[in-house]
């Protein structure tokens, strides 16, 4: 995890575990899921509300690629990088697993709640199952957890075995992509593991790979003393080369964020952009680390990791709220309804989000009084 360190020190510690004597939260870490949560909400509205014609300009390529590389491959790293942590048995990541992919399949069901409605009354012939067993971050986090508990049992603490296992997950995607599944059945199914179907989202190759390499970022950091500890002066030297080369190939990488689905596509992507991410998620993590320890005690970026904190039930509502509105809206907006929906989708997602937060530790409160 990522310290603030003393004024003597070195600006900069990844420790492998808080000091037990005081509460601990990983403030860069929050940082991280929170940028990506507001991330998330925009690439979403672009998605399901904004014109073709918006969404194919420029502003439309920015906003998906905004949504991109910093959102989805960020909270899967991050949850790999805590996974690490965890002394749980395989046990709990089966059973953990299990219950994020059933709670993925519920999300399904009802951030299509209007749809599926129009489709019972006979309104609309469109497909039930293509929404209900869509592969979403929530099914793909489910699955990657039993995953990942497995392959701890064979890969151990070895950094650099879950980090070539990452890689051999983007690796093959290309590969499985081109092995079809016969019957109505089989389609759905495959469609979280591997394939390009346009309900198949997030599917295990090659998002799993993301989680692999948060996971094998950790144990490096432990493995390699030159990763350990190093001062701030260092990292910024080291990444301007880093963000030259990125941004000379941003538009390598922002054709395939604005093409979603497909052979080669964003959801369906092998292993050069799995690399060209990788990359910028290092980059990344500096400037952000950066920023937690110069501002972290400022007002918004103390919101912004409130956001973080809360990014689970954050997801589920704001998907809960663009879903259904996308019966009504889908594809019909322009710019600056795109900007005015951006304000009211993330204001009654956080309001919600506080509001659920409140009733809960109301519900607690109550339970310990008894």
């Amino acid at each position: 995890m990522i310290e603030k360190a003393d004024s003597d020190a070195s600006p900069v510690v990844f420790s492998r575990e808080p000091d037990r004597n005081r509460p601990y939260r990983d403030g860069t870490a929050d940082l991280l899921k929170g940028l990506a949560v507001l991330l998330m909400i925009q690439v979403h509205i672009m998605e399901q509300f904004v014109t073709t014609d918006t969404h194919g300009s420029v502003i439309g390529k920015v906003s998906m690629f905004l949504g991109g590389p910093a959102c989805a491959p960020v909270f899967l790293a991050v949850m790999g990088y805590f996974l690490a942590f965890s002394e749980k048995p395989l046990a709990y990541f089966l059973k953990r697993g299990g219950l994020l992919f059933l709670a993925g399949i519920f999300l399904n069901i009802g951030r299509s709640g209007h749809l599926l409605i129009e489709i019972i009354r006979g309104e609309t012939t469109l497909d039930p199952w293509f929404f209900i067993m869509g592969a979403d971050i929530l099914t793909l986090a489910g699955l990657s957890l039993i995953f990942t508990g497995l392959l701890r049992l064979i890969l151990k603490h070895n950094g650099w075995l879950y980090l070539s296992a990452a890689l051999l997950v983007a690796g093959i995607t290309p590969l499985l992509n081109k092995i079809a599944s016969s019957g109505t059945v089989g389609v759905y199914i495959t469609a979280f593991f591997w394939g390009t179907s346009e309900w198949s989202y997030f599917p295990v190759f090659p998002w799993l790979g993301y989680v692999l390499a948060g996971y094998a970022f950790h144990l490096l950091l432990f493995q390699i003393p030159f990763l350990n500890r190093f001062d701030v002066q260092k990292q910024l030297l080291y990444i301007i080369p880093l963000w030259i080369a990125i941004m000379i190939t941003i538009p390598y990488a922002s054709v395939i964020t604005h093409n979603l689905s497909g052979p080669g596509g964003y959801y369906h992507h092998g292993i050069l952009f799995f690399i060209w991410t990788l990359l910028f998620m290092i980059s990344y993590l500096v400037l952000v680390k950066l920023t937690e320890i110069i501002y972290g005690e400022q007002g918004v970026v103390m919101f912004i990791k409130w956001i973080g904190r809360k990014v689970t039930s954050l997801y589920v509502i704001q998907w809960l709220i663009i879903g259904n509105l996308a019966t009504w809206l889908y594809r019909t907006q322009d710019l600056f309804q795109f900007a005015a929906w951006f304000i009211l989708v993330t204001t009654a997602t956080l309001v919600t989000g506080w509001l659920v937060e409140k009733a809960l530790k109301k519900l607690s409160e109550k339970k310990h009084a008894v």
